[in-house]
């Protein structure tokens, strides 16, 4: 058998103020040697450890054999196992991610056929700029700010006003909705200047109202990527002036991301970056990429800067943040012809 020694560290001494055969360890020491006995340590040096902390010898074997016995024990072993055998998993695709020739860089591609692009990338998880997607959609040369002022400014639309007030201005979406004209909104867009004030975003929704629709007119769908009849609650339009900045954090679906006029930049990271997990928020993490703290996470980011025309696929599960370089229209589309239901995968909700 093992003889691993008990390593753990050990909790504050409570000495025992009942009889000794009603005394039990406290939740604190009994956690100890919880842990002790998952990482191997041997049962006699265990008792050993507590009988120096000034636990009575009968007592100190009683309990850690009752813990060692237990079924309980057996189910955390298992766990235990299970993690380590996926944090494997884990640090491999992390390993793998930079053995790539530019790490750093997301893959292009332009004249990408739906089969190619479901077999190489959809399907594995990996993402691409579609170099020149959209170019030739007539929303490329219509859609500018300009236009959606004259053409669509009588309609109203959502827009999330005052962000730079609040840190977590994309969490609280709903605190900085307001409802206003587009024109009204197109206006704020180019007299701001460099801002993250303003903008339109996929939770305002607003490509499901009536008058906002006859922008799929200006789309596209003869590359057998989406489906143009499942639209509803599977479009999203992105509409800002330069500098409005979308935080780090990963999506439960794949997107479809277009770059339809200005430029954009993103960061990219694998779901493998498990330490973006730590501390973060539902599906949003707790570091900036922009300004990174001593103490944060050093995942291997992938940069990629978006022009006119571009569409960057975006799988489920990567994080991503990203920054308009200049005032900056966007349409992202969830609508794949394959199935882009993983609406489960939130590990930062994991308990």
């Amino acid at each position: 058998m093992s003889t691993r020694r008990a390593t753990r560290r050990s909790p504050e001494r409570r000495a025992p103020r009942t009889s000794p055969d009603e005394v039990t360890l406290s939740p604190a020491w009994g956690r100890w040697v919880v842990d002790n006995l998952l990482a191997g340590a041997h049962v006699d040096a265990i008792v050993a450890h507590l009988e120096r902390e000034g636990v009575a010898s009968k007592i100190a074997r009683r309990e850690v054999l009752s813990v060692a016995s237990s079924p309980a024990l057996a189910v955390a072993r298992e766990a235990r196992v299970e993690a380590k055998r996926l944090a494997m998993l884990a640090r491999m695709q992390r390993d793998l991610q930079r053995t790539a020739p530019r790490p750093h860089k997301v893959a292009r591609a332009s004249g990408l056929a739906a089969e190619a692009f479901f077999d190489v990338y959809y399907a594995n998880n990996v993402p691409v700029v579609i170099e020149g997607f959209a170019r030739e959609w007539p929303a490329v040369a219509r859609w500018t700010p300009e236009y959606f002022r004259d053409e669509l400014g009588r309609y109203e639309i959502e827009a999330c006003i005052g962000r730079e007030r609040d840190p977590e201005y994309d969490q609280n979406f709903k605190a900085h909705t307001e409802r206003m004209s587009m024109r009204s909104f197109a206006e704020r867009v180019l007299a701001a200047g460099v801002s993250n004030d303003l903008y339109l975003i996929a939770n305002n929704r607003n490509m499901e109202r009536a008058p906002m629709r006859a922008l799929y007119d200006d789309v596209r769908w003869d590359h057998g990527l989406l489906e143009p009849g499942r639209l509803d609650g599977c479009t999203a339009l992105w509409f800002g002036p330069r500098g409005t900045y979308t935080p780090l954090h990963h999506d439960t679906t794949n997107i479809l991301f277009c770059q339809i006029y200005g430029r954009k930049r993103v960061w990219l990271a694998h779901p493998s970056e498990v330490a973006l997990q730590r501390g973060a928020r539902g599906v949003y993490a707790a570091m900036d990429p922009e300004r990174p703290r001593p103490d944060d996470p050093q995942p291997l980011w992938k940069h990629v800067e978006l022009e006119p025309g571009d569409a960057l696929f975006i799988p489920v599960g990567w994080w991503h943040a990203v920054r308009a370089l200049s005032v900056s229209i966007n349409i992202a589309f969830t609508n794949f012809t394959r199935d882009n239901f993983f609406s489960w995968f939130t590990p930062a909700a994991a308990r």
